[in-house]
């Protein structure tokens, strides 16, 4: 009876004990991984922002899109242009946030031609656009100045790393 009593007190606490991953560190509690915590910071889920990536390279491709699609002089509704502010307010936003990312002091030339560019399509996100139809052409050349400018610069720090 004894060693019954015995046989019942080891088991639970056998089968409640936590095991340690191969690695020999304590398991993640991260709901992104099921390895250690060196494996989920490498790691992590897929399609998730590591806080590293540059945020602004997949956007330009659409945003360039929209900009020849302005360049061509044809009349553009006021729900598309809304759209486009959206998305460009989105990539110039991204764009500063890269270039804080690798430490990029800004020289004062892209604050401008970023704070003109914003200035041209007014309001914030869900505003309406305050875009003149007859002065888009100007603004896409702006805009792509800008664009060029940032890839510019990211070059040039990807060249210092």
């Amino acid at each position: 009876m004894r060693q019954l009593l015995i046989l019942l007190l080891v088991v639970p606490f056998l089968a409640c004990r936590r095991d340690k991953p191969e690695t020999g560190t304590a398991a993640s509690a991260s709901p992104y991984t099921s390895d250690s915590e060196e494996r989920s910071r490498e790691d992590g889920l897929e399609g998730t922002n590591t806080g590293s990536e540059l945020e602004a390279p997949r956007l330009v491709p659409a945003l360039r899109n929209q900009l020849d699609l302005i360049s061509r002089g044809s009349q553009i509704n006021d729900d598309n242009l809304n759209a486009y502010k959206n998305l460009a307010q989105d990539v110039v936003n991204s764009m500063v946030a890269d270039l804080r990312r690798v430490g990029q002091a800004d020289t004062g030339d892209f604050r401008a031609l970023k704070d003109s560019v914003l200035e041209e399509i007014g309001g914030g996100a869900g505003s309406e656009h305050d875009i003149d139809q007859s002065k888009l052409p100007q603004h896409a050349a702006r805009m792509r100045r800008l664009i060029d400018m940032y890839q510019q610069t990211m070059r040039g720090a990807a060249d210092r790393l």
